[in-house]
């Protein structure tokens, strides 16, 4: 029995070394980067079987151990900052008055997903200031119209049957309200500006890139985010960025759109809040997102509970006090080096036939000492 469970052991350590290797690849092949999704899964893996091949006292101890603490090391500092032993990267707000506040839900509610009573109760219950819907068609438009329209005068609708359909509703009037498809594919973004009661006016992007899966690498994703980041850094603060990104914020494509995006992640430091899949629990990662700038400070973020779709909803109240958060919190760095690797995804998406072209994209100056991202007319 213990030769059999070592050899189990030692299989799992070569599996995930390997995969570990491979996910270290820089590509955008998909069988490449669905390595970046399941890294708290393949830690819990590698620690049972460095615990097993200690119990039945493996062959070459020392090799298989060796193995796989280096493989559990590197996706152990990959996942870290996403708990709650990590410092925060954004600030907490406490003592926040109301006219401050902003709360907004966000929810994939699953194109085939009939129930629409259950995520309506939620929604209703929630109460929030805005509410971004995803993956809804016509069906699921007339349902949240429905219920939300007397409670939320504002709204932008973008029903489609592709599973990349996107609502916004909001108390708060919505202006220059604009809707993009940044690397095409039928896949809708907004963007829209909150006049808030104060005067100010925050912009907020919704966005529902595709993800990679087999028959489709990860190349419109990455130019579609990267771009996006761009037309953050340009929309001036304060800004907010909310929506599935159908990437883990771990990786190297969303940890680029920080940097260009010059953005705050509220998740590090808050805890893990996987969003997906809300059907398998042994199969769970955060993919959905919301970044905005040091104008905001947290008042809660916090994943919501199951309501009949594939993904949990993601809660987040902030307060917007520029003057305050701003001193004590910062973006991770823009560097030379982002943004390189930032037009190298522009490139390798248009190579591959699943992005806008790169010669699309213009320099610009725009009083830093690096040079934005910004598409051509």
């Amino acid at each position: 029995m213990n030769t059999w469970t070592a050899r189990i052991a030692r299989l799992i350590v070569i599996l995930i070394a390997i995969a570990t290797l491979v996910g270290m690849v820089a590509v955008d092949k998909w069988w490449v980067r669905v390595f970046d999704f399941p890294r708290l899964q393949m830690s819990i893996l590698l620690t049972l079987a460095i615990v097993l091949l200690f119990a039945t006292k493996s062959k070459r101890l020392v090799l298989w151990v060796g193995v796989g603490v280096l493989a559990l090391g590197y996706q152990l500092v990959q996942i870290l900052p996403y708990s709650a032993l990590a410092p925060k990267q954004a600030v907490d707000a406490v003592n926040c008055p109301a006219v401050d506040r902003l709360h907004i839900v966000s929810l994939n509610v699953l194109q085939d997903n009939r129930d629409f009573d259950r995520a309506i109760a939620y929604l209703l219950e929630q109460d929030a200031d805005i509410i971004l819907a995803m993956e809804n068609d016509q069906a699921w438009t007339d349902a949240l119209s429905a219920a939300l329209d007397a409670d939320y005068p504002h709204s932008v609708k973008i029903p489609q049957d592709n599973t990349y359909g996107m609502a916004l509703w909001s108390r708060l009037e919505l202006v220059n309200v604009e809707r993009n498809e940044l690397a095409g594919g039928g896949t809708p973004s907004i963007r829209a500006r909150i006049r808030r009661e104060d005067g100010s006016m925050p912009t907020l992007f919704a966005v529902h890139p595709r993800p990679p899966h087999p028959g489709q690498d990860s190349g419109q994703r990455d130019a579609e985010l990267m771009l996006l980041a761009d037309l953050v850094r340009g929309s001036g603060r304060p800004t907010i960025v909310v929506g599935d990104f159908n990437d883990v914020g771990w990786s190297h494509v969303t940890e680029t759109f920080q940097r260009v995006g010059q953005v705050i992640d509220p998740r590090i430091g808050r805890g893990y809040h996987a969003s997906f899949d809300a059907t398998n629990p042994l199969m769970r990662w955060p993919l959905d997102h919301l970044f905005h700038t040091d104008d905001f400070g947290v008042i809660n973020f916090a994943r919501g509970p199951a309501v009949g779709s594939d993904h949990f909803p993601l809660e987040v109240e902030l307060c917007q006090q520029a003057a305050r958060f701003a001193p004590q919190q910062e973006a991770p760095e823009l560097t030379g080096e982002a943004m390189d690797d930032a037009r190298e995804e522009l490139d390798d998406a248009a190579e591959g036939g699943e992005g806008p072209d790169a010669e699309r994209l213009t320099p610009i100056n725009d009083g830093d000492e690096h040079e934005a991202l910004s598409p051509a007319d």
